[in-house]
């Protein structure tokens, strides 16, 4: 009896089961097909016609087949209109998420876990900073940026319930586009790309630790390898760097705040890179000048450019857009083209504030005590009480940091008066040199590289931005806050930035390198990458002849590593003098003579080197800085071992080794000792450099398992190094790539990482991601037979009536 029981009631158990599951399937069946319908609901409109309040006249967006849009509008204001409209089809979340790192409301979405950023930048004051700028615009800017952010709250408005599944999957709408919000997305590239103040702090440590002799060996500035370009010194009579020069605002003008810690960026300017290049005609198959870029940022979903066409009376450009900015930030127009890479200066210096212990509102300056500037912060946490806290700004900045018993405060070029600019309106309408760097005169920052060509055949190179004249010092670690003597005089002149104009080699090349000659007499800073990427570049160029852009490509993704070939040749000179004792390190060595010294994905060389250097650096730096090398990074550590190992400063050798042979011997064992953890294997068949530094496109959603396959593009191996052309890590690398052909504007190509539209059931989510893997581009159409031909989707925007 029990047991027929038993049975009868494991059969209804089983169907509540199958029941169950049945419901599970349906619901989940039921939740995927809506939310497959209510992503495609939200993509963009690609054809057809559409009404829109604040057009004068009808626009044309013609797609391409990577969805690149091609506009074409009868005036600017409808042009600049368009362009707002169709980015926001592509990239709205992309681009309210950037306005909402900058102002720091990244809370109001994600929570606690976000709130370390919300801090920094409401500490760092960038609300106020892009009010600041946005009064500050010229009339015709401000007519552009009001005519972008009037499209992109077209495209907000008229999709109400069908805005992209990010929105809906956080359960909010965005507020509308504000003029201001565009400098909020300026804001945060210039953070990436200035941020210098956690390295004086580092060197700070180090100073404290080493005496003069070594300090200055670990941070070299000039390597045998350096390229530099700037063909033209400062004038006669121009002011030293104790002088004054183009002249600061007073400090009672700056705009002040107060915060709390901020911490260390997770990546600095040693994560960040970029190259860029021009040849003249003389080293071209055609007889015209090419321009290659290729700027190296942070990879993430989706792309961090997007590419555009503008056309309209009195323009005609292409090239890379910033999601948020208005105009093309890098390519060319009917004339010109015009490529960057960011020049690195040290714009950031730390001071250390003397605040009163009985009244913490005060500070000392030049021997009395002086009000700070105090505003309150709220930032609204999702799931969690508000966050208060209070911000002051001394003379020099906001403080942004209680390091020990210190307050430091920190001064910034972007947010100084005058601090935001768009000068790319200026470039995308130049016809030639003069109007070029007329336009760049008034660019502030982030400073960058310029390269340049033009129709005539001519080439260029400016370093522009603003870069601070000290009246004592260089800024490398933070200075005393209590009186004048490191403070701010000026800015370089402008006519005595680094530039070059047609150089009788017909060659400029940069890739965040060393720029100045012998003798230049101002600071810009004491951290310029290693040189590796700028000499190989330059060996590429100089062994050319009828350079194509099939040539640019193939330098654009050559991953030939000069620092590993070093260190293998090293290493087989000291094995010659001092053999390795392990079979695993006889092994490796055995792969290095017939190494060609490229990075490949399946480079089993390759990982031994890079295992290797890693290890000699530790080995070498460890007994003068302690065990923990973590907060100890900067972009020339490589030319710093290459000094002590080539020039054999003993003063660096480890303590128990006889020589550097035998440093180089116990480094390469320490390294091969840490390759089965990296690989996950003790077979030496897995010694696979590429999967060292696997590739992960992160969407932003993207740790949520439910959407982690979904909504990532990875992982996946790669070949390449942080210090070749194709630059490679895995967490940054090469964001976009140009080509630009004089002779045939058409037969210019150009590709991002991923694709044009940030919505991931998009044909242009990642359609581009296997040509840029695969270092391939496509043509970018220009001429108005090629756009029409290559036209596969025709929107026309039309007033509203």
């Amino acid at each position: 009896m029990e047991q027929k029981t038993f049975r009868r009631l494991a059969r209804i158990f089983g169907k509540v089961v199958v029941y169950l599951a049945a419901i599970v399937l349906v619901c989940a069946a039921g939740l995927a097909t809506w939310l497959y319908w209510r992503t495609h609901v939200c993509l963009a409109q690609l054809d057809g016609v559409v009404q829109l309040w604040g057009l004068q006249a009808r626009v044309e967006i013609l797609r391409d087949a990577r969805g690149i849009p091609h506009i074409r509008a009868q005036s600017l204001d409808d042009l600049f209109f368009a362009q707002g409209y169709v980015t926001a089809q592509d990239r709205l979340w992309q681009m309210d998420l950037s306005r909402r790192l900058a102002l720091g409301e990244l809370s109001e979405l994600f929570g606690e876990r976000t709130l370390r950023l919300d801090i920094e930048n409401r500490t760092l004051g960038f609300s106020q900073a892009c009010e600041r700028a946005l009064g500050e615009l010229d009339a015709g800017s401000r007519q552009m940026l009001a005519a972008y952010t009037r499209g992109v709250n077209a495209f907000i408005s008229t999709r109400q319930g069908r805005l992209p599944m990010e929105f809906l999957m956080l359960r909010y709408e965005p507020r509308p586009w504000g003029e201001a919000d565009s400098f909020a997305v300026a804001l945060n590239m210039a953070k990436i790309l200035n941020t210098s103040w956690p390295d004086e702090l580092m060197r700070e440590r180090i100073r404290a630790k080493v005496g003069p002799d070594l300090y200055a060996d670990l941070f070299p500035d000039r390597s045998a390898l350096d390229r530099p370009v700037a063909e033209f010194l400062p004038p006669a009579g121009t002011a030293s760097p104790g002088g004054r020069a183009t002249l600061l605002s007073q400090p009672a003008e700056l705009a002040p705040w107060r915060g709390v810690l901020l911490s260390t960026p997770e990546s600095s300017l040693a994560d960040v890179g970029s190259n860029n290049w021009v040849v003249s005609g003389t080293h071209t198959q055609s007889g015209k000048p090419l321009l290659a870029n290729d700027p190296h940022l942070g990879h993430g979903v989706p792309s961090v450019w997007y590419l555009v066409h503008l056309k309209a009376p009195g323009l005609n450009v292409a090239g890379a857009s910033l999601p948020g900015l208005p105009a093309v930030t890098i390519g060319h127009n009917e004339r010109i083209a015009w490529g960057v890479t960011n020049t690195g200066p040290d714009v950031q210096d730390l001071y250390v504030e003397n605040f009163h212990f009985r009244d913490p509102k005060k500070y000392l300056h030049n021997g009395e005590w002086v009000e700070a500037t105090e505003r309150e912060e709220v930032i609204q946490v999702r799931g969690a009480r508000d966050y208060h806290f209070a911000v002051q700004t001394t003379r020099h900045g906001p403080v942004i940091s209680h390091d020990g018993n210190r307050d430091l405060a920190l001064r910034w070029t972007a947010l100084e008066p005058g601090g935001l600019r768009f000068p790319f309106w200026g470039i995308n309408q130049a016809q030639n040199w003069q109007e070029f760097t007329a336009a760049l005169r008034e660019y502030a920052g982030p400073m960058q590289n310029f390269v340049y060509a033009d129709l005539d055949g001519n080439i260029g190179f400016y370093a522009a931005g603003w870069v601070p004249i000290r009246k004592q010092g260089d800024g490398t670690v933070p200075s005393l806050g209590s009186d004048d003597d490191h403070d701010w005089t000026g800015y370089i002149p402008f006519e005595s930035l680094p530039h070059a104009y047609n150089p009788a080699s017909g060659i400029i090349a940069t890739a965040n390198g060393h720029i100045v000659p012998e003798g230049y007499p101002y600071f810009i800073t004491s951290m310029w990458a290693s040189p590796c990427r700028t000499a190989r570049i330059y060996q590429l160029l100089e062994a050319g002849s009828h350079l194509t852009v099939a040539d640019m490509l193939r330098i654009q993704t050559d991953i030939r590593t000069l620092e590993d070939q070093w260190i293998a040749q090293r290493l087989l000179g000291a094995a010659a003098q001092h053999p390795p004792e392990t079979a695993e390190a006889q092994y490796a060595l055995s792969l290095l003579p017939a190494w060609d010294g490229e990075a490949r994905a399946d480079s089993a060389a390759t990982l031994v080197c890079e295992v290797t250097r890693r290890a000699l650096r530790e080995r070498i730096l460890k007994p003068k800085l302690g065990d923990d090398l973590s907060g100890y990074h900067w972009p020339m550590s490589t030319v710093f071992l290459e000094n002590v190992v080539s020039n054999g400063w003993t003063r660096w050798l480890p303590p128990g080794d006889a020589d550097f042979n035998v440093t180089l011997m116990r480094s390469l064992e320490e390294g091969l000792r840490r390759i089965p953890a990296l690989v996950d294997s003790r077979d030496h068949a897995a010694w696979r450099w590429g999967d060292t530094i696997p590739l992960t496109f992160q969407h932003p959603l993207g740790s949520v398992p439910l959407l982690r396959r979904w909504l990532n593009v990875g992982p996946f191996p790669q070949a390449g190094t942080g210090n070749t052309v194709k630059q490679t890590t895995s967490s940054h690398g090469v964001s976009m790539r140009l080509a630009v052909d004089f002779s045939d504007f058409d037969n210019s190509v150009q590709n991002i990482t991923l694709g044009e539209s940030g919505q991931v059931l998009s044909p242009y989510y990642k359609d581009q991601f296997e040509a840029w893997y695969n270092g391939r581009s496509f043509p970018m159409l220009f001429s108005d037979s090629a756009v029409e031909r290559g036209t596969i989707h025709r929107l026309l925007l039309e007033p509203a009536k």
